[in-house]
């Protein structure tokens, strides 16, 4: 197995299962959640495929890529580049959600309610840095009117 801990949205056990659900009922979290991440990095291989060869074959690559953005992107914009297990946790939890409810919903009202909001990890540190164009631009500048001056007195 990996070495990752388990997300707070993972199920510890098989004996926590879906009751009500009408997709999932009678099945347990562990396997909704097993599933959904076969599911998905099933799809990521057939979207990359269907992307290698949109060249070659156009109109059956972009019907396999509609298709495979009308299933995931629902839940991230960016599923196909993903981690399966990260995606089947979120979706997992809109599940639960609707369980617990004893409704169905639409992800984007879930999503408009704010519950994704504590499952999103906390903002990473800012890595790319900004050149400092203004400096640069004044040394250049300088180094122009430097030139300018070498070539006038000479």
């Amino acid at each position: 197995m990996s070495d990752q801990p388990q997300s707070a949205t993972t199920p510890a056990s098989t004996d926590e299962k879906f009751s009500w659900h009408p997709v999932y009922s009678g099945k347990s979290f562990a396997q909704v959640h097993d599933a959904l991440a076969q599911d998905i990095a099933r799809d990521q291989r057939s979207y990359q495929l269907a992307m290698d060869a949109a060249e070659g074959t156009e109109h059956d690559s972009l019907s396999t890529i509609v298709e495979l953005e009308r299933r995931w992107s629902v839940y991230q914009f960016d599923w196909a580049d993903t981690d399966p297990k990260r995606l089947a946790d979120r979706i997992l939890k809109f599940e639960r959600a609707c369980e617990n409810r004893k409704e169905a919903m639409s992800f984007a009202d879930y999503r408009a309610s704010g519950a994704l909001v504590e499952a999103d990890e906390s903002p990473r540190p800012e890595t790319t840095r900004s050149l400092p164009i203004m400096q640069i631009g004044g040394a250049i500048l300088a180094i122009l009117i430097i030139f300018f001056i070498i070539a006038v007195l000479t």
